[in-house]
């Protein structure tokens, strides 16, 4: 089946071309009574069912586990589970985690990703990230320790990870072919990264290369997500050959800036900020939305999208002027390539 126009505007980009009415990719979407009210179970027919209504360029096929995490959870008052810090200690730990079945992965994502490109759609995968894993499965505070005190745990610990991605890509990304792999890779805080810039580089840019080598040897563009400030991060991510980073922080960063230095080396994607979308109206929504799809489109190479998960304490009337306001944006033609 022939691609969608959103789905090959948003390819075009992720392949280098410019599109100056920005496609919508919502990265992490965490408003589940919205979605059930209105789809249904989270069917991968009915996220397809939710991308023609809301005019969504891409379908999640989910996460690949790799068994990397080491976190502890707990229930809330109100029964969600969240973050409590992380449990990873010993290299023990690392040794007796066991690797994953791929089989069973390969075997449920392979007709889901059949289902999207029949529905004209395309569809990517999420993998872990060296830091985020390491530094969530400890703790942040516990890992910046152990970084000053054991760098070689530290380094030990990414290498586990990284081997395990590239398993992982050899084993269920070469047989599913999603259309793009996306690294959680959150590192940096409001103000910047969360360790020194040039650790930081020493730490993850020749693991994530041999990493991102196997996806560039399948032809499989690769993205990458984190919050905070991205002064640091971005021109690390185009070293490496990534297509796009999500997030882009609307507290963290000014979109026109980010735009001005990186808007023709990389895709931006994301920005609005879901805070607004919990305590705003529909009206100053739509505003909002539109000041960032004209900020971000000036170079061509911009995404829709919030910078994080929104969640189900957005009334659902305000999340609608949020697509809305994408779906009737008109790009000024004397910019249209």
């Amino acid at each position: 089946m022939k691609l969608r126009k959103q789905c090959r505007d948003l390819m075009r980009l992720i392949h280098g071309g410019r599109v100056f009415k920005p496609p919508f990719w919502e990265v992490w979407f965490g408003m589940q009574r919205f979605f059930q009210h209105r789809y249904g179970d989270p069917t991968v027919q009915n996220r397809i069912r939710m991308a023609e209504d809301l005019g969504m360029a891409i379908i999640p096929l989910g996460g690949i586990d790799t068994n990397v995490w080491f976190q502890r959870r707990e229930e809330t008052s109100t029964g969600l589970s969240r973050y409590a810090g992380g449990q990873l200690e010993s290299l023990r730990q690392l040794e007796e985690r066991p690797i994953p079945d791929f089989k069973p992965i390969v075997e449920r994502l392979r007709p889901d990703q059949q289902n999207v490109r029949e529905s004209g759609f395309v569809s990517w995968v999420v993998l872990p990230w060296c830091f985020h894993a390491v530094a969530t499965s400890m703790g942040l505070r516990n890992f910046i320790v152990r970084l000053h005190r054991d760098r070689e745990f530290i380094e030990h610990a990414f290498d586990w990870v990284e081997e395990r991605n590239r398993l992982a890509i050899d084993k269920v990304v070469r047989k599913v072919r999603p259309d793009l792999v996306l690294f959680d890779g959150d590192c940096a805080y409001k103000t910047g990264l969360m360790v020194n810039p040039e650790i930081f580089r020493e730490l993850v840019v020749e693991r994530t290369r041999k990493t991102v080598s196997r996806l560039r040897s399948l032809g499989i563009p690769y993205a990458f997500h984190t919050d905070g400030k991205l002064d640091d991060v971005i021109p690390i991510l185009v070293e490496l050959g990534f297509s796009a980073v999500h997030g882009c922080e609307r507290t963290a960063n000014d979109l026109g800036d980010l735009v001005e230095r990186f808007g023709d080396e990389i895709v931006l994607v994301g920005n609005m900020d879901v805070t607004t979308l919990y305590l705003s109206t529909p009206q100053r929504i739509r505003a909002e939305t539109e000041r960032m799809l004209m900020e971000g489109s000036k170079k061509g190479r911009f995404v829709a999208a919030c910078n994080t998960s929104p969640l189900d304490n957005i009334p659902t009337d305000n999340y609608l002027a949020f697509v809305d306001a994408i779906r009737d944006f008109s790009p000024r033609l004397d910019r249209e390539s």
